[in-house]
């Protein structure tokens, strides 16, 4: 790790084994008052128009419980879950039954997606959704009405990663899986609106994304985790193979990776930028406690922020707070 400590400001919520708030800049943190019992976990961290929502898993329920997170308080909301999305007009409850209903926690209409259609994100634009039809047909990105579930637009073959203001960022058909021989996996990001291709970025020869995609607040830099190639000399493991934090600059098309930072086969690292969109913040499992972390472009390795208790299956998820939307 880097021997500094980064100058980074702002405030962010940490789940794990508590919902936690960590300004950045001092050390420690503070837990949220509100969990209605001991032995949970907080899975993921979503914000909705000024409110967050944390999903908490109780052990061994089999359900998920759906908190709002308001004025330095969680308040369990009359809701089970099998996932959460977040969005600058809807926080949505997502059940898959034989179709998937999006619940908005904010008030307003269910929304029933098509069979094998899956949600991506919520954006200015509309839904983002993944419509993966039968076998031997490739993947599409589609925009639906996120009043109405009408379909607006589909964007593009391939899978995307995520979405920012009216943009989405897909890997291309062939990155789904490690490429060999020199091959090369290329994302591209699409306007929403027009579906016209902004920029196609090629990734390392060999290497494949293995993570959701989270952006920037000027939406212009996106970070996710880029397995290493099946060649590397190190290891002689089969997929999946130890991935690295890579941080991608649209505008310019560069590509950094997070020096000293290694995660291993089939691990998962919580990302998020703070405000200003020049540091990365990433949370990363060690089994008995997390850690989390921050980086920016000319570090030598991640700085410490705090180390988080465990024990912990996976990385706690993070959220930049207050809520904006100006990240998403």
């Amino acid at each position: 790790m880097a021997p500094q400590h980064a100058r980074v400001h702002g405030t962010v919520l940490v789940g794990g084994t508590a919902l936690r708030q960590v300004i950045l800049g001092r050390t420690g943190y503070s837990a949220l008052p509100g969990l209605q019992d001991r032995g949970l976990l907080v899975t993921k961290l979503v914000s909705g128009p000024g409110v967050d929502y944390a999903f908490v898993e109780p052990r061994c329920s089999g359900y998920l419980w759906v908190y709002r997170v308001l004025a330095g308080a969680a308040h369990r909301l009359g809701t089970t879950a099998d996932n959460l999305l977040g969005g600058p007009r809807h926080a949505w409850a997502v059940t898959y039954r034989s179709h998937t209903v999006l619940a908005p926690l904010n008030g307003g209409r269910m929304v029933t997606l098509k069979r094998n259609t899956d949600p991506i994100a919520d954006t200015a634009a509309g839904l983002v959704v993944l419509h993966s039809p039968d076998a031997g047909r490739a993947s599409a990105v589609g925009l639906i009405d996120s009043n109405s579930g009408a379909p607006l637009r589909w964007a593009a073959r391939g899978y995307p990663m995520g979405a920012t203001g009216h943009v989405v960022l897909v890997s291309l058909p062939g990155c789904q899986v490690q490429v060999t021989d020199g091959a090369r996996c290329a994302l591209r990001s699409i306007d929403l609106m027009t579906r016209r291709p902004r920029a196609t970025f090629v990734m390392p020869a060999g290497r494949v994304p293995v993570s959701d995609a989270v952006f920037s607040p000027n939406g212009t830099t996106a970070a996710f985790q880029l397995a290493w190639t099946g060649q590397d000399p190190r290891f002689a493991t089969g997929p999946p193979f130890p991935s690295d934090v890579a941080v991608l600059h649209l505008d310019t098309g560069s590509l950094d990776i997070v020096p000293g930072l290694e995660l291993p086969p089939g691990a998962r690292a919580g990302l998020a930028f703070d405000s200003t969109g020049r540091w990365l913040l990433v949370t990363v499992s060690e089994g008995n406690r997390g850690e989390l972390l921050d980086w920016r472009r000319g570090m030598p390795g991640p700085a410490l922020v705090t180390s988080l208790p465990g024990p912990l299956m996976a990385a706690p998820p993070l959220l930049l707070t207050p809520s904006s939307w100006r990240s998403r």
